[in-house]
């Protein structure tokens, strides 16, 4: 993919910068300055707001394995999910291509807020605090936590005040550990953080905690799956989350990728590919 290069300048300085590009390409061939100057000239755009074209390259953050919202396919190399495979189908709509970048989930909102990254596509929540500092398009899914014990795990979880004197296993940078703290941990003993899916269950079946906290449609898949030994997904449990919302998130101020993001949500919930999407990846 070629990529264009952007020179900013202020309105009405064009005719100042000609002349001084003509200067600069004083020691070429007619020629030659004539093709170097229009394709410097045809490179500046105005500063404003980033614009979106066919020839766009967007950067795009990702955790390895947050299936299946989004993970990283060990035999394709390549990115799927719920939200990549919905990303995808935006960049196909809107006429732009797509960079996956591998970023543990606990850096993904510093990533992009510090210009590494165009879009988050995972399991991003819009919250007051995070709309300070990133743009949220509109929901594409529901996502409350779920809970994982050990099947030798008697105990009752109705609520999370349940977890009153349990050790507790959550993702790093989610939500579900705010919630924990806005709460005092609903008097939990501990509460331990961890960069992966894989980590809370390993610590689940070694009885290093008494309850894992993740996405409840990742645990599902996962139990679906078989992948869940000694180990199940807590059934008549009433979520922190229960109105919890993924979506995606991009700089503050950029309204023409929000735009084509969100216009191509619009369409895809009208003609049913979004929702074929989240029966896919066990939303539904």
């Amino acid at each position: 993919m070629m990529h264009a290069l952007f020179l900013y300048q202020s309105k009405g300085d064009s005719a100042m910068n000609h002349a001084k590009l003509s200067g600069i390409f004083s020691g070429f061939s007619k020629r030659a300055k004539a093709t170097l100057l229009s394709t410097v000239v045809f490179g500046i755009v105005s500063i404003g707001t980033p614009q979106i074209s066919s020839a766009t390259v967007i950067r795009v953050g990702s955790t390895p394995s947050s299936a299946p919202t989004g993970f990283l396919d060990i035999n394709t190399g390549n990115y799927v999910g719920l939200m990549p495979d919905v990303a995808q189908e935006i960049a196909k709509r809107s006429h732009f291509d797509l960079q996956w970048q591998t970023i543990p989930n606990g850096a993904l909102t510093q990533s992009l807020i510090s210009g590494k990254l165009d879009l988050i596509a995972a399991g991003l929540s819009p919250t007051p605090l995070r709309e300070k500092v990133m743009d949220f398009s509109q929901p594409v899914a529901t996502d409350p936590e779920g809970l994982i014990i050990k099947d030798s795990n008697t105990r009752v979880y109705r609520s999370p005040s349940d977890f009153a004197g349990q050790k507790i296993g959550a993702m790093s940078g989610t939500d579900y550990v705010d919630m924990l703290k806005a709460k005092n941990n609903y008097n939990a003993e501990e509460v331990k953080l961890y960069d992966t899916t894989a980590d809370i269950v390993r610590d689940v079946e070694l009885g290093r905690i008494d309850v894992g906290i993740d996405d409840y449609p990742k645990l599902k898949y996962e139990e679906a799956k078989g992948g869940f030994k000694g180990m199940h997904v807590v059934n008549g449990y009433s979520p922190m989350a229960k109105d919890d919302i993924i979506s995606f998130a991009v700089q503050k101020g950029n309204a023409t990728l929000l735009k084509q993001i969100n216009t191509a949500l619009d369409s895809m919930k009208a003609d049913g590919t979004l929702d074929a999407l989240l029966k896919k990846w066990h939303w539904r």
